[in-house]
Formats: C-alpha cells, sequence, structure tokens
C-alpha cells in the first residue's frame, strides 16, 4: 500500500478530478476500480486521497502518543501526580471515542487541525495507562535505587535512566495508534464530518453513500474499504509485534 501511494501519481495517467471514463463503469483494465457517477477514476482517487487521510492519521498519533507518553511517565514515578494524571486518563477513557468526535465536529467548523486535536484528545490516554504501569514497574528496580543512591535527581532518573526503558513502549503505541486515527477520521469524513471538496478515503466513501449505494456501484465502495482495511491492519500488526518485542511481560 505504501508502493502504491508513493508511485501511484507518477503512474496512472489519470487526476482524481478528471474525467476518465464512462459513468459508474465497473472495474476494467483501463479502469481497475472502476468510475464513479462523474466517470472519475477510483484508483487515481484512492491513490490521491490516502495523503491527507494517511497525514491525519501520523500527526494525530504522533502527538497524542508524544502527550501520552509524557503524561505516563510523571504518572508512574511521582505519586503525588498519579492521582491527578491517571484520573484524568480514566475520565478520558469513560467517554466513547467516535460519538465524542462527532459531537465536536458537530459543534465547530470542522478543519484537519481540528480533526487532530480531537484524535489527541482521545487517544492519549490509553499511551499514557500503559506507560504509567511500565514506569511504576521499572522504578522498582535495583539500578533504578542505584542511581537515586549515586545522586542522580529524581528528574535525571526519570528522563536518562527510565524512559529509555520504556520508549519502545512508546513507538509501539505510535504505530498502533496511527490505525485507529486513520478509521476513526475516515468514519467521520463517510458521516459528513470534514470537507467533502478534500479527496480522502473518507470522502469517496461518502459520495458512494449519497450516489453509488442505490446504483449498486460496488466497486465503488470496495476500492477505499479495502485500501483502510489493509493499511490499518498493517499498521495494528506492527504496532502489536513491537510490544510483543520490546514489552519485558509479553515477551515472557
Amino acid at each position: 500500500m505504501l508502493a502504491l501511494v508513493l508511485i501511484g501519481p507518477f503512474v496512472i495517467q489519470y487526476m482524481p478530478s478528471d474525467i476518465a471514463g464512462p459513468q459508474n463503469s465497473p472495474p476494467s483494465l483501463a479502469h481497475p476500480c472502476g468510475t464513479d457517477y462523474l466517470g472519475h477514476d477510483l484508483l487515481s482517487q484512492v491513490v490521491y486521497g490516502a495523503y491527507p487521510s494517511l497525514l491525519v492519521g501520523v500527526v494525530a498519533a504522533l502527538a497524542a502518543s508524544v502527550l501520552g507518553f509524557v503524561v505516563g511517565a510523571l504518572a508512574g514515578y511521582y505519586g503525588k501526580a498519579e492521582i491527578v494524571l491517571a484520573g484524568s486518563s480514566d475520565i478520558v477513557m469513560s467517554f466513547p471515542a467516535l460519538p465524542l468526535l462527532i459531537l465536536v465536529g458537530t459543534l465547530f467548523v470542522v478543519t484537519n487541525q481540528l480533526i487532530i486535536a480531537a484524535l489527541v484528545l482521545v487517544l492519549w490516554a490509553p499511551a499514557a495507562r500503559a506507560i504509567r504501569a511500565q514506569v511504576a514497574s521499572v522504578k522498582k528496580m535495583p539500578y533504578v535505587d542505584a542511581a537515586r543512591v549515586s545522586g542522580l535527581k529524581d528528574r535525571e532518573i526519570l528522563w536518562k535512566v527510565i524512559v529509555p526503558k520504556v520508549a519502545s513502549i512508546g513507538m509501539a503505541y505510535f504505530v498502533f495508534l496511527v490505525s485507529v486515527s486513520i478509521v476513526l477520521v475516515t468514519a467521520l469524513e463517510f458521516l459528513g464530518i470534514g470537507n467533502p471538496d478534500v479527496i480522502s478515503w473518507g470522502s469517496i466513501l461518502f459520495f458512494a453513500q449519497q450516489y453509488g449505494f442505490y446504483q449498486g456501484d460496488w466497486w465503488w465502495v470496495l476500492a477505499p474499504g479495502l485500501a483502510i482495511t489493509i493499511v490499518a491492519t498493517g499498521f495494528a500488526l506492527i504496532g502489536f509485534s513491537f510490544e510483543e518485542i520490546f514489552n519485558p511481560r509479553l515477551r515472557a
């Protein structure tokens, strides 16, 4: 999928907005993914539509992972901060993500920046909880006590001794959250929360719902649906593999 997204624009002869063939045409050699109700080539739309979907997913996952990592590290090491920080993550996780995102999208003008901020709001808490548990476990290790006896301050022990030990778990959560972000942002665009003029996987599904379902254009849904499934599953499996390799509990 990444190869298709990177190489596709140089190989596909149609732009997403070009009238490339007959309307509502099923997959063929000329149009492997078919065409929509205006004759747009769906393969070109899937390839070009990957960029906004992946960009929002990666940026949101990165910001949520960094925020969750910092909050989890502080909550796991400092007992006084644990009540507030851990309680905040528990409150966030008590709300269902998609309905909360829909509520935000209906109250404000939807932009990519707003979607990223809303995704960060709902995704940082799971990462924070996992990192907090790991930091709380690592700080009981003998080498942490040795570092404390040697004269290192708590801040230095946390960021120089403990954080390197749990950083790989944060990386695993980042990769996993990319897939979650892509699915959520696509779901929002499918529901009409977003800019339909920007071609993305979610907007393709949105117009398929509006104009393709009643025509029986199954290929209009199949192309972006497969792309979302493959990318989300791939990132999720990579994230699980990272966690199995670097999480001592799972490795044992």
